[in-house]
């Protein structure tokens, strides 16, 4: 820009009332309003229009406007809202802002180098734990923006934490020490061994949803110690176990801890995913109401361990697990038991109870140590070695596979062994016209157990209603067969029959097989519901 004129710097100030048409370059400082003003020149100067022009200041009204808000509604000006009783009410920019707390104003990065666990920890303190914590204002929702945070060292979670990131493998704590991601704490920053010490409050009210957990080594996820209302919403634990691997337990998914004082109860996950740890889920200690619903589990040693280290005396591990609900979820590449309820030598009559599968899907790359349909080494899918325990209505793919091939096959480990009650889905077949003998379904390994199947046959307008109670054992299988009939006789016989599906001596499996007479096509075929209850 050229120099045109060099003169004496001209300014006026007053009211703002009197502020005049200043001449170009001419300021003019409103004194009533703290307000700074320059004149704009004529057009034939080239100013865009005659007039004044406000240089921004502490006092400007732009200003004051640019650093307060008021709630416009989602039409914005278009519709016009009042938000206030007379009037509208207006924030600061400043009050606005700190509705939302980021962990990165605590100075956390999510860069996958930077060391973010003070800053995470720092966060956390000073939300939760700090002086002001009895004050409701203070429990803020902290977010984690997408990013992976690396730690070196566990981080505690306080009573009434509320933490929120923006889905599982987009925020990311991951944790390269040998310890869990995180773990519960009272408070005063207490941790297990001390939680609750001179009246601090416990762990309670806790949410976390949206944030995967991650272990790059052989240690645990998350540990959620002496707490109560825990709510896990979409989130993932992952760990470094790889497929094939050996037992490690120190590579536990989600575990708890508790005391005789302070027992666990309500820990809630939904929509979450287990992968990668040795243990998915590991539960010993004194817990109740844990639901894990619609969720995945997938790769590991074990499902979910539950009771293993209960001994009815150590403080925590007096009662062990109670009421245990996996609801809905999916399960697969698991080497060993998709759930294990284990029951110590000297605890008979006590520990784990009431421990509930259903709705869930089996896949058939569970309980067979990787190794495939047929193997060796196959074991239970479910095992249940104290009582109160059921399975109702899961689906075991495994089994459904082995009875889709019509050749000869390897006597298949049962879904459920132990104790328990499995309660399986309905099914329909045809009962093809006269059929001298035909398998309806197989049981595998029940010597010892016995099953109650209810069922319905249609055969044109004829109807049979009944129930056919089976005991198995290694003498042979006896049955019973109660049943009501509409009108003439159906013409279908059921029986039950133990036989030997592989190389191995002994008939461990049972057959469920029909006989239908022979109507020449009237009424022909017959259909078979049935609903088949084992107990283990």
């Amino acid at each position: 820009m050229p120099i045109v004129q060099i003169s004496r710097i001209q300014h006026r100030r007053g009211k703002r009332t009197d502020l005049p048409q200043l001449a170009a370059g001419e300021l003019g400082w409103v004194i009533d309003e703290q307000r700074l003003f320059i004149g704009n020149g004529t057009v034939s100067d080239g100013a865009p229009a005659v007039g004044n022009t406000e240089i921004v200041t502490a006092g400007s009204s732009a200003f004051s406007s640019a650093l307060s808000h008021t709630y416009k509604g989602y039409l914005g000006d278009s519709t016009p809202i009042t938000t206030g009783a007379s009037g509208d009410v207006t924030r600061t920019l400043q009050q606005v802002l700190d509705d939302h707390v980021s962990v990165k104003s605590f100075g956390a990065v999510g860069d996958d180098s930077t060391n973010d666990t003070a800053a995470i920890q720092r966060a956390l303190d000073e939300i939760y734990s700090d002086t002001d914590q009895d004050d409701t204002r203070a429990r803020r929702v902290l977010f984690f923006p997408a990013g992976i945070y690396r730690i070196n060292a566990s981080i505690t979670i306080p009573p009434y934490a509320h933490l929120v990131g923006e889905g599982p493998d987009k925020t990311v704590i991951r944790n390269s020490g040998n310890n869990a991601v995180a773990v519960t704490e009272d408070d005063d920053g207490q941790v297990y061994g001390s939680i609750g010490n001179s009246g601090a409050t416990t762990p309670t009210q806790i949410q976390i949803c949206n944030i995967t957990f991650r272990n790059t080594v052989a240690y645990g996820g998350v540990s959620v110690d002496n707490a109560t209302k825990v709510y896990f919403n979409n989130c993932k634990f992952q760990g470094s176990y790889a497929s094939g691997g050996a037992d490690n337990s120190n590579s536990k998914g989600v575990t708890v801890r508790s005391t005789t004082a302070l027992p666990c109860s309500q820990i809630i996950f939904n929509q979450c995913q287990f992968t990668k740890f040795a243990r998915l889920v590991d539960l010993s200690y004194d817990v109740t109401n844990v639901r894990f619903t619609d969720c995945d589990f997938n790769t590991a040693y074990y499902g979910a361990m539950l009771g293993e280290i209960m001994d009815g005396s150590t403080d925590g591990l007096s009662i062990g697990p109670r009421d245990i609900k996996f609801n809905s979820n999916s399960w697969s590449t698991i080497g060993q038991q998709a759930i294990y309820v284990k029951q110590s030598s000297n605890t008979t009559g006590t520990g784990t109870r009431n421990v509930i599968s259903s709705g869930n899907w089996y896949a058939s790359t569970v309980g067979n140590n990787f190794e495939g349909i047929g193997s060796l080494n196959e074991v239970p899918i479910i095992q249940y070695d104290n009582d109160e325990c059921s399975s109702v209505m899961d689906f075991f793919e495994r089994s459904d596979l082995r009875r889709s091939d019509g050749s000869s096959h390897m006597n298949p480990a049962p879904e459920l062994q132990g104790i328990g009650i499995q309660d399986k889905a309905i099914k329909s077949i045809t009962l093809t016209d006269a059929t001298t003998e035909a398998t309806i379904n197989e049981y595998p390994a029940l010597a010892g157990k016995g099953l109650r199947i209810k069922y319905k046959i249609v055969r044109g307008t004829l109807d049979r209603t009944g129930e056919m109670v089976i005991s198995a054992s290694t003498n042979g299988v006896s049955y019973d067969d109660t049943f009501t009939e509409s009108g003439s006789d159906i013409g279908v016989e059921l029986t039950a029959v133990l036989d030997d599906k592989d190389s191995t001596s002994g008939s461990e499996t049972v057959v469920l097989r029909y006989t239908t007479t022979d109507t020449s096509g009237t009424p022909g075929d017959a259909t078979l519901d049935y609903q088949t209850t084992i107990i283990a």
